[in-house]
């Protein structure tokens, strides 16, 4: 898992093996939570043609959207500890 983007206080993307990944900072009223969200096919096809503007548009999306659209692509489990090991890892480099 390698962090190849990111937008501080926003977005981090992410990519394991063929796969992309967008963990996104949320909010909803006063509380704050992410969504890691695996991109699809159609979604990888426009993050290649039109880079970080795809990237900024699509976390927009999923903030506004968390609660509904996105609530059941969020993902847990082995991929999210694998995020949040290379979030880790990049933002220690960073500093």
């Amino acid at each position: 898992m390698q962090v190849i983007a990111h937008e501080p206080q926003f977005w981090f993307f992410l990519q394991h093996e063929n796969h992309y990944y967008i963990d996104v900072n949320c909010s909803n009223s006063f509380v704050g939570f992410s969504r890691l969200i695996q991109l699809t096919e159609a979604e990888t096809k426009a993050y290649l043609e039109k880079g970080n503007a795809f990237l900024n548009e699509f976390a927009n999306d999923i903030q506004y959207y968390a609660l509904s659209t996105y609530a059941d692509r969020h993902i847990m489990g082995e991929i999210d500890n694998l995020v949040s090991e290379a979030i880790m890892e990049y933002k220690a480099k960073k500093e």
